[in-house]
């Protein structure tokens, strides 16, 4: 994600997309939400650790007051939930396993999940509320004097990242 104020610096490698996902079998027994706040009646499967999902999960919402026909940056902005629910974990591995086993609605990236959806295991919920896409970084202390292997490795990472076939690779 985004780093907070720093001196260190960062270069983008990768976007990482979001996803609320859930099993057919319990949106049928459970109905699907029609907005990030109507997530607060489900069983929602949350990553405990300080590492992760640190402000909660991210949606894009309509501004008060704006044109809701459209949804453009200008009439949009980002908000953070934290929905609750019955387990939470602090292994995204064991998170998923939890999703696919029907026991509630995750929020996990799209590299995670992209197998399970293709396969129909999994489907999206509030796709019409994700937030746009936050980063995958490679954070360094300094710019300057900077080792030619790691730049080469920054190098590597970017282009092994921007190719759709390594994702797909990485998620199965």
């Amino acid at each position: 994600g985004n780093m907070p104020e720093s001196s260190l610096v960062s270069v983008r490698l990768a976007d990482n997309r979001r996803l609320c996902v859930a099993t057919p079998s319990y949106l049928k027994t459970h109905g699907r939400p029609r907005t990030p706040q109507d997530l607060s009646r489900f069983d929602c499967l949350t990553l405990s650790s300080d590492a992760s999902q640190t402000r909660g999960w991210a949606f894009q919402v309509p501004v008060a007051g704006s044109d809701t026909t459209t949804n453009t940056p200008t009439n949009t902005e980002v908000v953070h939930l934290k929905p609750g629910g019955p387990l939470d974990c602090s292994d995204g591995q064991v998170l998923h396993e939890w999703c696919l086993a029907g026991w509630g609605i995750a929020w996990r990236s799209t590299w995670e999940v992209e197998a399970d959806l293709a396969a129909g295991r999994l489907v999206t919920v509030l796709d019409e509320f994700a937030a746009p896409p936050n980063g995958i970084f490679a954070v360094f202390p300094q710019r300057k004097h900077l080792a030619l292997r790691v730049r080469l490795w920054i190098d590597f990472l970017k282009h092994h990242y921007a190719q759709p076939e390594f994702w797909k690779s990485a998620a199965n």
